[in-house]
């Protein structure tokens, strides 16, 4: 009987995924796309690899883990916009404001967002994973 129990609890375990592991979502839920233009900001604050800001084009990936709080995991394109860094504040960047310039550079970006809302703390990783051509669709 008690290897029957145990038999039901790892098996349940196994069929419902590794608890504590990544949990794959939807990249094209906005609630995504929302956090990624955080994350972005923070490029665009430490970053002056090009002459306009940066902006997201799209969410490839999204997927999330539980550790004491959330840890978001995103990959990105990212795309050059419209708007010379020094035309506007990092703070202010939205798609309201700046559009994606024609023929810029684009590259595809790891976002990593830690949040725990309760303590109003988010933390920011971002590595850039590669170049992307103009004419390469992602």
């Amino acid at each position: 009987m008690q290897s029957l129990i145990v038999f039901s609890c790892v098996l349940s375990v196994a069929m419902s995924g590794l608890a504590g592991g990544f949990v794959t979502h939807d990249p094209s839920d906005a609630k995504h796309l929302e956090k990624v233009w955080r994350g972005v900001k923070d490029l665009n604050e430490g970053s002056s690899d090009v002459a306009n800001l940066l902006i997201p084009i799209k969410v490839v990936s999204a997927r999330s883990q539980v550790v004491a709080g959330i840890k978001w995991e995103y990959e990105v394109l990212v795309g050059e916009s419209d708007c010379p860094r020094r035309a506007i504040a990092v703070s202010q960047l939205s798609k309201e404001k700046c559009a994606l310039k024609k023929d810029g550079t684009r590259s595809l970006y790891k976002i990593a967002f830690w949040e725990k809302p309760w303590e109003n703390f988010e933390q920011f990783s971002i590595e850039k994973i590669r170049s992307v051509a103009s004419t390469e669709h992602i």
